[in-house]
């Protein structure tokens, strides 16, 4: 349980598209914002022009968008603590590099690049050796009087530990030792992200900071530059990394992409809301389909898992088709828009989209399925035998009787093709072409046909779809339409 007010803070670079495991990231910042009724913020961390990827900030705010992460404060939006774009703060950032130096916790450093390089090259672990931290403040001032260029470093303790308590990992304590003076102020007057976030997270009064664990080495320095400031820190709290299946670095061949990937193959957000919210936090069953809000009454910071998350896309898969299911059919054919022709008929659509959607695990399976409905296939005549199991003229004989029931069957003006319950039957009159009509005289048909229903059904199923495997044959047909329906069972054999 948390009593402070919390904010927290989403701080992504726009160097390109963010991964999957950024916005997960992304979403426990919201969720524990919410479940406390504070703050989430969005802030764009450009300072790095030399990777900054034109377009990639829309592509942050689509992707928040998309999931429903709602920001309290932005760059676009404001708020009281901004700008809340880094390369728009450069003045503020100068401002406390110098008060650093005055304090003592930073110094000038002159080393060249090649110096640098040549410490790397005789060890690529090597750290900065602090040459310049032993240089007096009279050798500075006559180094920068000379005009030589400097960096700003962060006089860091050589010796001793830095220990503090993280939400997801407990009691962390790493030495000294291993952490070298970072730069905070590059020549250019722009600060690094070790000095900027610290700046930012104080005066945005960020509360929590959620980030992956891969950045925790970065913590002692940062937990310095609070202290030296004369500041509180916000509580750490960093979530597990996401592997690959196979427990190695989350990678392509895994599936892993950006949510605008994902979403892009056909997933609903919702899905990926789902699959993202069980990526390191532990639940009794990680197969529900949760909304945002009852992610929310949910979410508890103590059940954020310190072990790494298995990225597993069968289960993005199975989370997906699961949500494609529960959608009611009007929603989900707005969703579908984007992947099928604009020529296609709305309203068959969504009819085929009720047969269909049980089957489907993407938004993207629905063309492939449908495209018979709309293209009648070119059906070889083997394939029907194929399936009758009997001769050719029996075949045709069964396929003549089959046309001439078909051909009783008035089509009404407005019926719905398919139906769903017993008020839907009851406005069928029986000689109606609808898909019980359909099936209860062409059953009866079959009965002295001298196939059986299989051979009957299927022969006719292949001749109308080309294919073996489709949604139950009287409602395609239904689909179809009478006539439609005639002319492929009659191409047949013509």
């Amino acid at each position: 349980m948390i009593d402070a007010h919390v904010r927290t803070r989403y701080a992504p670079s726009p160097t390109g598209v963010p991964h999957v495991g950024n916005t997960r990231t992304a979403l426990f910042d919201y969720l524990l914002a919410k479940k406390y009724g504070g703050e989430f913020i969005l802030r764009i961390e450009d300072t790095d022009q030399d990777r900054f990827v034109p377009g990639s900030t829309e592509k942050i705010y689509q992707i928040c968008d998309l999931l429903g992460l709602v920001r309290d404060e932005d760059p676009v939006s404001g708020g009281a603590y901004g700008s809340y774009v880094q390369s728009e703060r450069l003045e503020i950032y100068q401002k406390y590099a110098q008060l650093l130096v005055d304090i003592d916790a930073a110094y000038p450093c002159f080393c060249s690049e090649e110096r640098l390089k040549s410490l790397h090259e005789k060890d690529k672990f090597a750290k900065y050796d602090r040459l310049c931290r032993k240089l007096s403040k009279e050798e500075v001032q006559k180094k920068i009087l000379a005009g030589e260029q400097y960096v700003l470093r962060v006089k860091f303790p050589e010796a001793g530990f830095t220990t503090w308590h993280d939400l997801v990992q407990g009691k962390l304590s790493l030495p000294n030792n291993e952490c070298d003076d970072k730069v905070l102020m590059k020549t250019s007057g722009i600060p690094t992200y070790h000095l900027a976030v610290v700046i930012d997270d104080h005066l945005m009064k960020i509360s929590h900071v959620l980030r992956g664990v891969e950045w925790m080495v970065s913590t002692p320095v940062q937990l310095f530059l609070f202290e030296a400031l004369g500041w509180e820190p916000p509580i750490f709290a960093h979530v597990p990394l996401l592997l690959g299946p196979d427990r190695s670095k989350l990678a392509k061949r895994h599936g892993a992409k950006s949510v605008l990937g994902y979403v892009d193959d056909g997933y609903l957000p919702e899905a990926i809301d789902n699959f993202l919210f069980y990526l390191g936090f532990s639940y009794k069953d990680n197969s529900e389909l949760l909304t945002l809000d009852q992610m929310i009454d949910i979410f508890d910071e103590k059940r954020i898992q310190r072990q790494n998350a298995i990225f597993d896309i069968q289960r993005l898969n199975y989370l997906n088709s699961q949500w494609i299911k529960k959608m009611p059919t009007e929603d989900l054919f707005l969703r579908l828009n984007a992947f099928i022709p604009s020529e296609w008929n709305d309203e068959k659509v969504k009819q085929i989209l009720i047969l269909v959607k049980e089957r489907m695990f993407t938004l993207r399976d629905f063309s492939p399925a449908a495209e018979y409905f709309f293209t009648a296939p070119a059906v070889n005549l083997q394939s029907v035998l194929d399936q009758s199991g009997h001769t050719e003229d029996e075949t045709k004989a069964w396929f003549k009787t089959a046309i001439s029931v078909i051909n009783k069957l008035i089509v009404l003006p407005t019926p719905p093709v398919i139906a769903r319950s017993e008020s839907d039957a009851a406005i069928h009159p029986g000689n109606s072409f609808s898909s019980e009509n359909l099936h209860l005289e062409l059953a009866k048909a079959q009965v002295t046909s001298g196939f059986t229903p299989k051979e009957a059904f299927m022969s006719l199923r292949v001749a109308i779809s080309g294919r073996s495997v489709t949604p139950p044959l009287f409602d395609c047909m239904a689909i179809l339409g009478k006539e439609e329906t005639l002319k492929r069972l009659s191409s047949v054999f013509s």
